[in-house]
């Protein structure tokens, strides 16, 4: 099944997050499209313990939380703050580093640098399962400075780097970007085989 990413505005996204509870309540349907559902015997009703942040099924006294499984769990950050990092390092194009990122949400540089770290490392493992569809344009680059003694030549000492990219007529949809070790047909092959999806 392909997953549907909401595309939401500063405004929007103010107005949508802009409490502890709105927040939990978006991780509850996040995890609980269609009510509460134990993860350890199935049952579908719960307590709510909203000091602690969890749900206790009513059958097994099991407590679940919204946040396991995800870059949130067991953090003393507050939720409001995790959802404005998560929307500041997804929609800033240029790549926000900690320190920019510990001023816009008040926190310190370790922690900024913590989240950061987490939520791009999530962002990364999204990316690897995603698969590109539609018209894909494929093409090659290399990255990385000419060390002194390389020979002149395309992509001489260099990082080779695979471009995939699924475009809607002239516009860019989604974007891969794979590291091999040589621009060859078995690379390009692999790597066709792997992020795009069959007809």
């Amino acid at each position: 099944m392909k997953k549907q990413y909401e595309e939401i505005d500063l405004i929007d996204f103010q107005k949508k997050y802009s409490t502890e509870e709105a927040c939990q309540k978006r991780l509850f349907e996040l995890r609980w499209p269609s009510g509460f559902v134990c993860p350890k015997c199935n049952h579908t009703e719960y307590i709510n313990l909203p000091k602690r942040e969890l749900y206790e099924c009513k059958k097994c006294e099991y407590q679940a939380s919204v946040t396991a499984g995800t870059v949130m769990h067991k953090t003393r950050t507050p939720l409001v703050k995790w959802f404005w990092a998560i929307y500041l390092i997804s929609t800033d194009k240029r790549g926000i580093s900690a320190l920019a990122l510990s001023k816009k949400l008040d926190v310190s540089t370790w922690v900024a640098w913590t989240m950061l770290h987490k939520i791009r490392k999530a962002m990364s493992d999204r990316d690897t399962d995603y698969k590109l569809a539609g018209i894909i344009e494929l093409d090659d680059s290399y990255f990385g400075g000419t060390r002194e003694g390389d020979k002149r030549g395309r992509g001489t000492g260099k990082t080779p780097v695979l471009i995939e990219v699924a475009t809607d007529g002239d516009a860019m949809n989604y974007a891969k970007m794979t590291v091999v070790d040589a621009v060859n047909g078995e690379n390009i092959l692999n790597s066709i085989n792997s992020d795009i999806q069959p007809k």
